[in-house]
């Protein structure tokens, strides 16, 4: 049970860092909505790519927990869009649209996953990964349905972006404090 706890609380580590590092990128198309296509493009694949490798790994190292079973699927994804973005980053605008909004869809489908685990073990942070996914799907239909076209609509973005990180990171901060009475439900 040690080595499983010890995976989660690096698992959730990491969640954390990563949704830190996303904020600071909405924050930053936040601010800088002028950026080049080149720079935005790099900026997204990379992290498209290096969100899929945590999910695969998530899966592959924590493959007992019944909440990440289904993340080998969504890093597969997130790797395929961010190979994608990375070898056609001055096409960004015309792409990201879709790609950022199918890409949100799939991140909340995920949360909502997880929203049902947590549900059904009567885990008292679900409520914020069900409002986490909430935010996030209605963020990936509103992209999806009216691309962005202007700076006013690339800041909205970076706003939900980084909101919907810093929900994330509250959501990750209860996991981690309740671990241990979490890994004996959901490793059974």
């Amino acid at each position: 049970m040690k080595k499983v706890e010890q995976a989660f609380n690096k698992l959730i580590f990491m969640e954390m860092v990563f949704s830190i590092i996303f904020a600071l990128l909405g924050l930053i198309i936040f601010l800088k909505s002028e950026m080049t296509n080149r720079v935005v493009g790099t900026l997204m694949g990379t992290f498209f790519v290096i969100s899929g490798i945590m999910s695969i790994t998530s899966f592959v190292d924590k493959n007992k927990i019944k909440l990440f079973h289904y993340n080998i699927i969504f890093g597969i994804l997130s790797i395929i869009i961010g190979i994608f973005i990375l070898f056609s980053p001055l096409s960004i605008i015309n792409s990201i649209n879709i790609i950022l909004g199918i890409w949100l869809t799939i991140t909340s489908i995920n949360k909502i996953v997880y929203f049902i685990y947590l549900k059904k073990i009567k885990e008292e942070s679900n409520k914020l990964f069900l409002v986490s996914a909430i935010l996030l799907l209605f963020l990936g239909i509103m992209i999806i349905v009216n691309p962005f076209r202007s700076i006013v609509i690339t800041k909205t973005i970076g706003l939900f972006i980084m909101l919907y990180n810093a929900v994330n990171i509250n959501s990750l901060v209860l996991l981690k404090r309740r671990a241990k009475n979490l890994l004996k439900l959901i490793t059974k």
